[in-house]
């Protein structure tokens, strides 16, 4: 299939702490850096034990944690120190989309500056931003908390958008209001067509939907070339624009991990047909710690 440096291979790959997902990352012919969400019924602690095989397999592992699904301080204590037992060096923190919080923590804004001050904090601290805003936040809430987020993290993720023009306008908005962090690209992987939809929208992807299936625009889009490929092509020469400091893409694989993979793969090699090679690395992709604090 190729070779793919890791300079080109900026990319991490999100899955779903379900049954199997170890075993379909025992599939994959290489390590790359797995993705594990939080989920509303198991919380934290089941994608720490998915982060644990994925580990086993060599594969670099992000964890999600949810803050409104932390306990208490001793459970972000323990939740912290299987991090560093794993051998899992990102965190990437929610604020979560349970009604009511578990314990003390209603958002990352709450939990983000105890999680820094700890002795077993991960070497890399990860938060979400939102092109196309929250169902419950306002736009200047959204703003004001990526703001008071930046100060203490390394890089943002962007909420999976199907509309490339919301993303990079986004992204411009806030590099004119100062933020400085690595922006990864939220967006789908190459999933089947019916079930990356449904799952969408049982994820929350906003307006990007609505407006595609009001305009007629979602059979037009998923025709002849898959959502993948035309978000894909759209978004990668941002990766070239060093005022927006893109750092890579986040595919949200729905746990059809091996096929995602490859589709990224092919479309890398392609890519670098045309294209001089990127900076990069494949563990954090153009991320890295000590500048991403600076």
């Amino acid at each position: 299939m190729g070779e793919v440096t890791p300079a080109e291979d900026r990319a991490r790959f999100e899955v779903l702490p379900f049954p199997g997902i170890v075993e379909e990352a025992a599939r994959l012919p290489r390590p790359v850096r797995v993705t594990v969400t939080c989920s509303p019924v198991h919380g934290p602690d089941r994608a720490l034990e998915a982060a644990r095989g994925l580990r086993q397999l060599g594969h670099s592992v992000t964890v999600h944690v949810a803050a409104r699904m932390v306990r208490d301080r001793d459970h972000l204590g323990r939740l912290l120190a299987g991090l560093t037992d794993a051998g899992v060096d990102d965190l990437f923190l929610i604020g979560g989309d349970i009604e009511d919080p578990v314990g003390e923590f209603a958002s990352a804004v709450d939990l983000l500056p105890l999680v820094v001050d700890r002795a077993q904090r991960p070497e890399m601290i990860g938060i979400a931003g939102y092109p196309e805003g929250h169902p419950r936040i306002s736009a200047e809430d959204l703003d004001r908390a990526l703001r008071d987020k930046s100060r203490l993290a390394d890089y943002v993720v962007t909420q999976m958008c199907f509309d490339p023009d919301a993303l990079q306008t986004w992204i411009v908005r806030q590099r004119e209001q100062g933020m400085e962090l690595p922006v990864v690209i939220g967006m789908p992987g190459r999933v089947a067509r019916r079930k990356m939809l449904k799952m969408s929208v049982r994820i929350g992807v906003g307006p990007s939907i609505d407006f595609l299936r009001k305009q007629k625009g979602l059979r037009r889009l998923l025709s002849r070339r898959s959502t993948a490929d035309r978000l894909y092509d759209c978004l990668v020469p941002l990766l070239d624009d060093p005022d927006l400091a893109v750092a890579g893409f986040q595919y949200f694989t729905f746990n059809e991990l091996l096929q995602t993979w490859e589709w990224h793969h092919k479309k890398v090699l392609s890519d670098r047909e045309g294209s001089p090679t990127r900076r990069g690395t494949a563990g954090h992709p153009g991320i890295s710690a000590q500048e991403s604090r600076s």
